[in-house]
């Protein structure tokens, strides 16, 4: 009886410093799995099982992301906010400094 031999290639190797770059680029860069698996040109079910391994479910990842996100967009709404209060207050010494001047006899 005869076994039949894979034809096919062994699934490549990667190192662990790559690894930890597609696993950084959904933690720390806010991406999402499927994007950064695309990008790299990797199987999402690789990168999902290094982020597992690293401690991270998807569920996590999702959330992460979206309160990342959620950050993101409050911080650049405070430096737009303070820079109108800036704007605001140079306009109030103006205008005090013309009342100043209109009201002198």
């Amino acid at each position: 009886m005869e076994t039949k031999k894979k034809t096919g290639t062994a699934p490549p190797r990667y190192d662990e410093t790559f690894k930890a770059g597609a696993v950084q680029m959904v933690t720390q860069q806010g991406r999402q799995p499927v994007e950064v698996a695309k990008e790299l040109g990797i199987c999402i079910d690789t990168l999902r099982s290094w982020l597992k391994a690293s401690g991270v479910q998807m569920g996590q990842v999702s959330r992460y992301n979206q309160e990342q996100q959620k950050i993101r967009e409050l911080e650049g709404e405070i430096r737009a906010l303070r820079k109108q209060l800036g704007e605001k207050e140079e306009i109030i010494e103006i205008l005090k400094k013309s009342v100043g001047i209109l009201s002198k006899p």
